[in-house]
């Protein structure tokens, strides 16, 4: 895929973004807008399961990259219920610590990616457009 056409994935997609750190919230958000992505983002889990549950609300979703310490739902349920009920869209689980094992218990309930805060941005966007990408090829049936 050519840079022009991932560009036209990134100014074309939304992505759900569930911070409840207000700086790590902030810095992913230009992070994600000033590389040409639609971001809507909830400060817990259960704000994101509201957003996506009202009828149209959000749009298309893209991706969803969540961290796995938001209060009320954690990361780990949101992603799992994400998974189950928007089997299409890819969820990214960010942690501020590095787990194998809370890396494979995502994987295995859904998790599309695990980064370990702070995320490089190179990193954080390379996640990402691959994640999209996947969205794309997958309900554009493609796969």
């Amino acid at each position: 895929m050519g840079a022009t056409a991932l560009e036209s994935l990134r100014t074309r997609h939304r992505v759900l973004l569930v911070e409840s750190d207000p700086d790590a919230r902030k810095a992913i958000l230009a992070t994600l807008k000033k590389a040409g992505y639609m971001v809507v983002d909830a400060t817990s889990s259960a704000q994101a399961v509201i957003l996506l549950g009202v009828n149209g609300h959000l749009g298309a979703v893209s991706a969803i990259l969540c961290d796995i310490r938001t209060p009320k739902i954690k990361g780990i349920e949101a992603a799992a219920y994400f998974r189950v009920r928007y089997p299409l869209i890819p969820v990214i689980v960010t942690a501020a610590y590095q787990d194998i094992e809370w890396a494979i218990t995502l994987m295995k309930r859904g998790a599309a990616d695990y980064l370990v805060k702070p995320v490089s941005k190179d990193d954080l966007l390379m996640v990402l457009k691959s994640a999209v990408h996947r969205y794309v090829t997958i309900t554009r049936g493609s796969l």
